[in-house]
């Protein structure tokens, strides 16, 4: 049976704040700013969503329904600044999400 290393978010946020290292911006994709950050083990990377998207019911005149998708600036940004460098640590929020989301990607 293949073992699976989950990543331990906790060590990861000690790392970022007993390390110090820089978050670095990587690209823009579909609504999601992507940045990589250097641990002890590798390089990875995660996105962080700029868009909320929202599937509501438009009722059609003829009875049928159609979904329609609405997109909004995702609240969960508040007012951060997102910088081409930054301290990791100051992106832990994001970094545990993506975490949990299975979306923290060791990339070298």
């Amino acid at each position: 049976m293949e073992t699976v290393n989950k990543i331990n978010v906790n060590e990861v946020k000690k790392e970022l704040m007993k390390s110090k290292v820089n978050a670095k911006f990587s690209h823009y994709v579909s609504g999601n700013l992507y940045y990589t950050v250097e641990l002890a083990d590798g390089v990875y990377q995660f996105p962080i969503s700029t868009v909320d998207i929202y599937e509501k019911v438009d009722e059609q005149f003829d009875g049928t329904d159609k979904i329609i998708q609405e997109y909004s600036l995702s609240t969960d940004l508040g007012t951060t600044s997102f910088y081409n460098e930054m301290r990791g640590s100051e992106l832990n929020r994001w970094i545990t999400k993506t975490i949990e989301k299975d979306e923290f990607i060791k990339i070298s």
